[in-house]
């Protein structure tokens, strides 16, 4: 029932406006919008299974291989938590999950190419069928994205959506803000994969593309931890940054924050708002 949501998220969401507007929004963006809210609301239907959104570049289609999938496809098309104006050219996607986020970024605008960072090597697999048609826009890398680098463990569970890196000895880590405590997702394991300093990571981008219009992280608890540890030069050359976490009230130095859904947003103040 409710998709495995507990009760504490439902009643943290009910008086929450974004949320209206976005099933509002669902009607526009889902070419079968009823089946859309029964998978997202209730669980319901067969999983794998292919739908249809609509997107400024056309009709694009993706696959939901879980029911939580649904949940991620909902915020990420209906809630637009991802949302960036003027479209991102240069996207840097840290927990790129399914590919579910960056069908997003990459059906904004034809100019737009993504770095994509993902670690679960099963997430892999449904990423690249759910991007099979961008070829040539995206590069993708199997690694974990982190305050830290080297192996380190991470755990995964069956919906693909929670996987985290273990947390760090000084406790850095948060809490993720949409975990269910309930079903399937309840079986984990852990496995080893590599990690990268996000420093490296977004040097590597900024040598490629030399500047990075949107960095979004979604590592179920180590966003701020990542984020606080970028080195200041590099910070200068990124414009946006969106991390989904659970506390409103956190800055960023240089940069205006807001929240909207379950995402913070930075905004680089020395940067100007417009198109480069």
């Amino acid at each position: 029932m409710l998709n495995d949501r507990p009760p504490w998220l439902i009643a943290r969401n009910v008086g929450r406006p974004v949320n209206y507007v976005a099933l509002a929004r669902m009607f526009r963006v889902c070419e079968d919008p009823v089946a859309a809210a029964s998978r997202y609301f209730l669980g319901r239907g067969d999983f794998p299974c292919t739908v249809r959104v609509r997107t400024p570049s056309g009709s694009q289609e993706m696959t939901l291989f879980h029911r939580h999938d649904a949940i991620t496809m909902h915020e990420i098309f209906c809630r637009e938590d991802y949302k960036s104006t003027p479209p991102p050219k240069v996207v840097v996607d840290i927990g790129s999950n399914i590919g579910i986020s960056a069908l997003y970024f990459l059906t904004r605008s034809p100019e737009t190419f993504c770095e994509l960072y993902e670690p679960d090597p099963l997430n892999v697999q449904k990423l690249e069928v759910n991007l099979r048609g961008f070829g040539g826009r995206f590069s993708l890398h199997e690694t974990a994205v982190a305050d830290r680098a080297g192996t380190l463990l991470f755990t995964r569970e069956p919906t693909g959506r929670y996987g985290r890196l273990e947390p760090a000895s000084t406790g850095q880590s948060g809490v993720s803000t949409n975990e269910p405590d309930s079903g399937d997702s309840a079986i984990s394991t852990a496995i080893e994969v590599r990690v990268e300093h996000v420093n490296t990571v977004l040097e590597d981008a900024i040598a490629r593309h030399g500047e990075i219009d949107l960095l979004k992280i979604d590592t179920e608890g180590s966003e701020l931890a990542t984020v606080h540890s970028i080195d200041p030069a590099l910070l200068a050359r990124v414009r946006r940054i969106v991390i989904e976490w659970f506390d409103r009230h956190v800055d960023l130095e240089g940069f205006g924050a807001s929240s909207s859904g379950d995402t913070v947003t930075f905004v680089n103040r020395h940067w100007s708002s417009g198109p480069r």
